[in-house]
């Protein structure tokens, strides 16, 4: 997954809400002799500058993969836990968190499609509202 990929990201704010897309650059980086990788998303939404940043290893213990996500549009931190699945061939992460007096449900499914693409959708859903996807990124490796 490391390298410096062009994406293109599509925000669904609510569910059957129109899609709003961005385009951007995402950076994935070893840390510590590959225990680890960092992800950093630049891009604009609405021509408003934002940032996230990601951190993702697999915990021996527990033989889970565990994410922690940040960015720069909000003041949450959302730590996911998960794993592979290798029929589908690809990661399932799923949090809970609590936002504006309710607990919200989030299901991230990172999809390898080949050495140099990917597909990254993430699913919400809270209270009463039924899951949706409310986020979708489109990976394309950048040439070296």
């Amino acid at each position: 997954l490391c390298g410096t990929w062009d994406v293109e990201l599509t925000f669904w704010f609510q569910p059957g809400s129109p899609a709003v897309v961005s385009k951007g650059i995402s950076t994935i980086r070893s840390l510590f002799d590959g225990l680890f990788i960092e992800e950093k998303i630049e891009g604009a939404l609405n021509g408003v500058p934002f940032s996230t940043l990601a951190w993702t290893g697999f915990n021996t213990n527990t033989h889970q993969y565990e994410a922690t996500r940040i960015a720069s549009t909000n003041t949450m931190r959302i730590a996911e836990t998960g794993a592979w699945d290798e029929p589908a061939q690809r990661f399932e992460l799923k949090a809970s968190y609590t936002l504006a007096g309710s607990t919200w449900t989030q299901r991230t499914v990172i999809q390898p499609t080949s050495a140099n693409t990917m597909v990254v959708a993430s699913y919400l859903s809270f209270g009463n509202v039924p899951e949706w996807k409310a986020v979708e990124i489109r990976y394309t490796r950048r040439a070296k």
